[in-house]
């Protein structure tokens, strides 16, 4: 019985001495550092965006895919502010702006421009200014409320952004409806 045990642990000793290692790195082929002799991939793979319209161009880094940004003005007209503060009841004091569902900002319900007078190269005087963001493509949808300070939705609209450029959304009322114009500038 003892040679038995003996045999047993002489026979699992060869089989784990043998035991091959597995080579770890990085799996994915479209990585910068790509190891074609990884079996397991070890998290070490690193990526490089080629296209210069993305704000991560030619930066390694851990992330796939280039990453793009658009600028987004939003303004109220002289006939949405007089709507909002004459004609409601009660009044709009405050105009909240949710991006994706994100607060993004508040206005003054009684701040208005003219059309055209708040342009992205004009930002300090935008009621609302922002960057938006997002991955692999040079334009995107970017979907957004405006609520009141009462939690009432005034629009409910999807723009397109362009990657590097300025989206003006003119936010406008006349005939009994609220208007969006918007205007897409390069920079």
């Amino acid at each position: 019985m003892k040679k038995l045990i003996y045999l047993l642990m002489a026979v699992s000793l060869v089989f784990t001495a043998c035991k091959k290692e597995v080579e770890e790195g990085c799996t994915d082929a479209s990585a910068i550092n790509f190891n074609p002799n990884a079996e397991e991939n070890d998290g070490s793979c690193l990526y490089k965006c080629n296209d210069p319209y993305a704000i991560n161009y030619d930066i390694t880094s851990p992330d796939p895919g280039c990453r793009y940004e658009g600028d987004v003005v939003f303004y109220l007209s002289e006939d949405m502010a007089e709507h909002l503060t004459n004609g409601v009841s009660p009044s709009i004091d405050w105009l909240d702006l949710y991006v994706d569902g994100v607060l993004e900002g508040t206005m003054p319900g009684d701040t208005w421009f003219y059309y055209g007078e708040v342009t992205c190269y004009d930002t300090p005087n935008a009621p609302i200014y922002l960057t938006y963001s997002w991955w692999d493509e040079l334009a995107t949808n970017m979907s957004w409320k405006l609520r009141d300070d009462n939690g009432y939705p005034w629009v409910d609209a999807t723009n397109q952004v362009l990657a590097n450029g300025c989206l003006e959304l003119f936010i406008d009322y006349g005939d009994g409806n609220i208007m969006i114009k918007p205007n897409q500038e390069s920079h």
